[in-house]
């Protein structure tokens, strides 16, 4: 079978974890889900040759796990950046658009504690942002397509929870009548 195939079919697995995630709204759930995620994106980053895609997501499964802990210490966040930065710069076989993912993974690790769940989203959103460019580069079409997905689910996540506590701060407006 070709690879291409394989390939998206396992990111297409993935990105429905990755939509998932839009609609979280616990910093738990969140990381967790991710994992699941980063497994199945980092394999198809395997199958498509996005080296650099596959380290940012073995890396990021062990920061979450980590952030599940407890918060990241800055030391820690240098540890982790320094890993995906150092094994990027000896796999990367794609140029500067190889150093999307660990440019976005990079950003994403050092925001991670962020504990406002609306910026989390933001932060999300910025580091999908870059991984469009490169999914599109290694023939991910799934990827993509669900890059893209992502980034409007994590918006919408964000009106909903803004709406949420607009809702929780001001009543249903009746009693301001």
């Amino acid at each position: 079978m070709n690879l291409i195939l394989i390939g998206n079919a396992i990111s297409f697995a993935g990105a429905m974890l990755m939509v998932a995630v839009g609609f979280l709204k616990t910093r738990r759930s969140i990381l967790l889900t991710q994992c699941s995620m980063f497994t199945l994106m980092g394999t198809a980053n395997i199958i498509l040759g996005g080296m650099t895609g596959a380290i940012s997501s073995l890396v990021s499964i062990l920061r979450n796990l980590l952030c599940l802990k407890g918060p990241l210490t800055v030391p820690m966040k240098l540890l982790v950046i320094a890993v995906q930065v150092m094994l990027s710069a000896r796999l990367n076989t794609l140029g500067w658009i190889g150093w999307l993912p660990i440019i976005s993974a990079c950003f994403y690790t050092w925001m991670i504690d962020v504990k406002d769940e609306t910026r989390l989203k933001l932060v999300l959103i910025i580091a999908q942002s870059m991984w469009f460019v490169y999914d599109l580069t290694i023939q991910n079409y799934v990827g993509f397509t669900f890059d893209i997905l992502t980034i409007l689910s994590n918006m919408y996540g964000i009106i909903s929870l803004r709406a949420s506590h607009r809702v929780a701060h001001h009543g249903d407006g009746a009693a301001a009548m």
